[in-house]
């Protein structure tokens, strides 16, 4: 990507440091007028190209001081939802004004909401830009204040990806994973997307009762051609807050995923959902490292027999290794009751050196039912014990992993200072 421009430009007759600029536009007439604005402010150094704001979501590393960037929504299915995503990513000093075809006063407002600085209407003069871009940089210089970025009362907009692992199956990785999305979008009222990352055997779409398509499989080998008009298409909606996305390959279709395939797909995707709960195969080692390596969150289901406890020590250095700012969590679950099991939780935490987090109980009636009905099974038995045992799980995973890093490094710290007390 080529460096941003960098240029002296004034306001008010004082002179203004250096300004960087950037901007993606699709429309001819409009591109050259925007680079006629920008090449007065910037001493023809603007870095300006032909794209819409897919471009701009594509950038994975932004130039820290970049102040001003300018996007064409007029081929955005979603503007608002696209918007939003960007302004997440952009540096927070960098001011973004958008262009589009739709005049509406709405349309404005909503940009503005989610973090704009402003919003123009084609077709518009040449000149109108500059103005824009100085009276946004003076506004800035003036109030010291940038268009902040959209963030909802008490939560955090980083995109989340759980990843849903079962050490063994049978251990009830699927309905633990649609347990756990259709719970966190109504607890957070937002929407959630599941994904069955298993494109020949899954069977998450089939319990849901939705169709399986092979766009998954496209998706995945094309990322790049992912958009906010694809998604929607793609992922299917199942409740107020989640929706579902999955294939149904063929046994003799074989498919190997290109690296990275998963992560970027991943970060196509979170443009439009910010939770992503994702069932992991046990079988396609190269989908399963991928996924978890763009995880954000990480629940390992072990059930209490000698292999699963073997295998979840495998799979946890695995993800130790893969994915080592990912926050582990580990639940226990399977048919074998914990009671007549021969394997007992305490010999589960001493070979994986750390505490369960959940007991997933055994409920096959309460689950059969779900998949009957095609509905999660928190919708169709509330009261279920498995639904009791994933409450608390839920409330850790609504809190930011960043804060619970930096509170145990807290809490180590202090271990350590009241230790040197006591030598002393």
């Amino acid at each position: 990507m080529a460096s941003s421009a960098q240029a002296k430009v004034a306001v008010a007759g004082e002179p203004r440091r250096s300004v960087s600029a950037m901007a993606f536009v699709s429309d001819s007439t409009t591109l050259g007028r925007v680079s006629a604005d920008l090449f007065n402010l910037t001493m023809g150094k603007a870095n300006v190209s032909e794209g819409s704001i897919d471009n701009a979501l594509a950038i994975s590393e932004w130039p820290r001081n970049l102040d001003i960037l300018i996007v064409d929504l007029a081929d955005s299915a979603d503007p608002v939802a696209d918007a939003a995503a960007l302004r997440t990513a952009t540096p927070a000093g960098c001011m973004v004004i958008g262009i589009g075809r739709i005049n509406d006063v709405a349309l404005y407002r909503d940009l503005i909401t989610v973090g704009f600085a402003d919003y123009l209407a084609m077709p518009f003069a040449e000149g109108v830009m500059g103005r824009t871009v100085e009276r946004a940089l003076e506004v800035r210089e003036r109030g010291g204040a940038v268009a902040p970025q959209p963030q909802a009362p008490g939560k955090e907009t980083k995109p989340r990806t759980l990843a849903v692992l079962g050490a063994r199956g049978g251990v009830g990785t699927t309905t633990t994973a649609v347990a756990i999305g259709s719970m966190l979008g109504s607890a957070i009222r937002e929407d959630v997307l599941l994904i069955d990352f298993d494109l020949h055997y899954g069977t998450l779409m089939l319990a849901l009762d939705l169709e399986a398509i092979d766009a998954l499989r496209e998706a995945l080998d094309q990322p790049d051609r992912i958009d906010t008009l694809f998604i929607q298409q793609v992922a299917q909606k199942k409740g107020d807050h989640l929706y579902a996305m999955g294939a149904e390959e063929a046994p003799n279709a074989g498919f190997q995923a290109r690296p990275h395939a998963a992560s970027d797909f991943l970060r196509a995707v979170h443009r439009r959902f910010r939770w992503i709960v994702a069932d992991v195969p046990r079988g396609d080692p190269v989908i399963q490292r991928q996924v978890l390596e763009a995880a954000t969150d990480v629940l390992l289901i072990v059930d209490l027999t000698l292999p699963g406890v073997r295998d979840a020590l495998r799979l946890q250095q695995m993800v130790h290794d893969v994915a080592p700012g990912a926050r582990l969590l580990l639940a226990t679950s399977g048919a074998i009751d914990s009671r007549r099991s021969a394997v007992k939780i305490a010999d589960v935490e001493r070979s994986l050196k750390r505490k369960i987090d959940c007991q997933i109980p055994s409920d096959p009636a309460a689950a059969l039912q779900a998949v009957n009905f095609g509905k999660p099974l928190p919708e169709v038995v509330q009261g279920s014990a498995v639904v009791k045992a994933l409450r608390p799980l839920l409330a850790t995973l609504d809190k930011s992993p960043d804060s619970d890093v930096a509170r145990k490094g807290a809490t180590s710290v202090i271990a350590r200072f009241r230790q040197g007390l006591r030598k002393k």
